[in-house]
């Protein structure tokens, strides 16, 4: 399994600064969260593009910072603004491919939404597949936050939609939901196409890999039994970490896991 870090563990750090900070630690898989509409312009592509190719970086995800908005943009009784939505996201869809990233990341609805879950499941097969059209993979991670908390809700997501849906499955948010990470991951069976890793233990539910005490080791050959074949990117908050020093030795701890 590759093994990268996500952008979003340097903010507040603007993203070109973030992603030049990983490529010069030697990190050669990452995530680009994005912070603002303005890093979604051609201008702005190009820069981190080129940031990538001096560092020989694989971006292979996108991060939306409109995800806190996704319950009202997708997630309403309010039709036409769910269609608007859609098209507002190919800027998205069109950054990841400007970037050679597959795949785009959908928190979805809070948990406290109203929509029946048929009907979520439904906006979101229209979703995966508009975003199909587009060349992207648009994936659902599980956040505490939100419906994608339940490991119940996730399997039932997964046994509705069938190939038409994806899963990003985040260790952090899975713990701060209150799920075990093997039931989630079981949950969302063959649909994992990407990881968000962290560490955890009884002092903490969101760590530096190596820092805790989850056995990742039983985790990779968990996925490797399910047939994953695809990345993990490390990513956690910035008050997780004390240095960039510590974030690359998380990153060469899970690399040295067989």
């Amino acid at each position: 399994m590759d093994v990268g870090i996500s952008t979003a563990c340097l903010y507040p750090m603007e993203t070109e600064k973030a992603l030049e900070t990983l490529g010069k630690l030697g990190v050669r898989t990452v995530e680009i969260f994005f912070n603002a509409p303005s890093e979604l312009q051609p201008e702005f592509l190009a820069k981190l593009k080129a940031i990538a190719q001096q560092y020989a970086l694989k971006i292979i995800a996108i991060h939306p910072y409109s995800s806190g908005f996704e319950p009202f943009m997708f997630f309403t009784n309010y039709e036409r603004r769910f269609q608007d939505a859609m098209v507002m996201y190919e800027d998205y869809y069109r950054a990841a491919n400007d970037l050679g990233a597959k795949i785009v990341v959908l928190h979805g609805d809070r948990k406290e939404g109203q929509l029946p879950d048929e009907v979520y499941y439904d906006r979101f097969g229209e979703m995966f597949l508009h975003a199909k059209q587009n060349g992207v993979i648009l994936a659902q991670e599980n956040v505490e936050r939100c419906r994608s908390r339940s490991s119940s809700f996730i399997r039932r997501m997964y046994e509705y939609l069938g190939d038409n849906v994806r899963f990003v499955l985040d260790l952090k948010q899975a713990v701060r939901s209150g799920e075990d990470i093997f039931t989630m991951c079981n949950a969302m069976d063959k649909g994992i196409v990407h990881l968000h890793l962290s560490d955890n233990c009884a002092q903490g539910d969101c760590l530096p890999p190596g820092s805790g005490t989850f056995d990742f080791a039983a985790l990779k050959q968990h996925l490797k039994s399910h047939g994953y074949m695809g990345s993990g990117v490390i990513e956690l908050y910035r008050n997780n970490y004390k240095t960039t020093a510590n974030l690359y030795e998380s990153y060469c701890f899970m690399k040295a896991i067989p």
